[in-house]
């Protein structure tokens, strides 16, 4: 299998390669993954680890070196046709989570008419509906190469949920399409306790960014569970744009001795830190693994600016638990909290127990069982036709009117697309 993808910082669909790299390294199956960055651009924790299960390469190492054209046209840039017949020998999949380089991989079979087959995986859910029909020439071309030229069954939504979204909205019946879930977590031996120390300490992992509103509106949470009497600490592991004013909001409510933002956190530390924890608030992967310790584990709904919640990962694991809309009751997070706060221990053992038990589906085995299976799709006898030059200026075009444009759809796209 070929992975394609930018860089790795830490991140859920980063980690999710690395996780499925490892797997297939048990198994004995070969991974390569090509990151079209610069070594320094990746985390270098994740990348040491990634290096331990699969051939990671850069640009250099497959396209002729034109500078920085080698990393931002790798539609155009002339490939090294001897290293691509040895990086192609062993792989039976290329898959990615982008349009462009899902195309990058299309590019690289044709080259040696492998007909290679490749996947896309959904990963996050307004992927390719962001815009509409208001989109660049070059998103035109990635969702044509996606929905109306690979087959259905190279489409990776990883929850039903995800899928019926984009059947409504693509108006395609994608009945052949693939939901199995993302493998997030390898089985572990958990020992169950309801005894809890003080204070509560609330933990929320993730990207610093403007969809993950639970990291706003746990300030207001937090002062209001001081107000009471509560004796609560919340910690917030993350870099992104949006950190200079999570900290200036914590100042303001002074309440910089009780929410502390951690800063990134170590990928191979997830376990040993998330355990000293009593609650995890969140969503995307790090709130399955969080669950797989037993941390009862609250899902923070992507774009409620309210303090409000589904509930527990336990209750709404088999949703799109992240996505707003859900026809599902909203609960109030500051109540869920108070709650658990006031649970006895067995009712506490209970809670942890539930979500134990539900995170079979997201196992590393599972979800590695599952892509293995894709390489047997067939792809298209007939070739996708589009000008690669007007491709590529497209996106350049595009870039720089994201720079002038503030209110570009790509900017706007949590903003503009309402899921329900």
């Amino acid at each position: 299998m070929l992975f394609i993808y930018g860089a790795l910082p830490v991140g859920g669909i980063e980690t999710f390669f690395m996780r499925m790299a490892k797997e297939r390294h048990r198994l004995g199956l070969h991974t390569t993954i090509l990151l079209l960055s610069l070594p320094h651009e990746s985390n270098p924790e994740l990348l040491n680890e990634m290096k331990k299960y699969a051939n990671v390469l850069f640009p250099d190492d497959i396209f002729l070196n034109l500078g920085k054209f080698t990393r931002r046209l790798p539609l155009l840039v002339p490939v090294k046709k001897r290293a691509l017949e040895r990086i192609l020998e062993n792989v039976d999949q290329i898959h990615a989570s982008d349009g462009m380089h899902a195309l990058v991989g299309y590019r690289l079979s044709n080259m040696l008419n492998k007909n290679i087959i490749v996947t896309v995986g959904f990963y996050h859910y307004i992927k390719f509906l962001w815009g509409g029909d208001n989109v660049a020439w070059h998103e035109k071309v990635n969702r044509k190469f996606i929905f109306d030229f690979l087959p259905e069954k190279s489409l990776l939504f990883f929850s039903e949920g995800n899928r019926q979204l984009y059947i409504k909205h693509k108006r395609k019946k994608l009945a052949d399409a693939n939901t199995f879930r993302l493998g997030v977590i390898d089985k572990k031996d958990i020992k169950v306790s309801g005894e809890v120390n003080l204070p509560i300490k609330i933990v929320a992992i993730g990207r610093l960014v403007d969809f993950k509103t639970y990291n706003f509106y746990m300030i207001r949470v937090l002062k209001n569970l001081k107000t009471k009497g509560f004796n609560v600490q919340f910690d917030i592991y993350g870099d992104g744009p949006l950190k200079a004013q999570i900290a200036d909001e914590i100042n303001k409510a002074g309440l910089s001795e009780s929410i502390h933002l951690k800063g990134t956190l170590d990928y191979l530390k997830f376990d040993e830190t998330v355990s000293n924890y009593n609650l995890f608030i969140g969503s995307g992967t790090a709130i399955i693994q969080a669950a797989a310790l037993g941390l009862p584990s609250i899902v923070g709904v992507e774009n409620v600016i309210e303090a409000e919640t589904y509930g527990y990962f336990s209750d709404v694991n088999q949703y799109e638990y992240n996505l707003k809309g859900l026809d599902l009751e909203m609960i109030s997070v500051e109540t869920i909290i108070e709650d658990y706060i006031n649970m006895n221990t067995q009712q506490r053992k209970t809670l942890i127990s539930s979500h134990l038990e539900c995170i079979d589906s997201f196992t590393n085995e599972s979800c590695q069982k599952s892509m293995d299976e894709l390489k047997y799709i067939t792809m298209p006898a007939k070739k996708l036709k589009y000008n690669r030059w007007i491709y590529e200026f497209s996106r350049i075009l595009d870039r720089v009117s994201m720079r002038f444009n503030k209110r570009h759809p790509k900017l706007t796209q949590f903003e503009d697309f309402k899921p329900n």
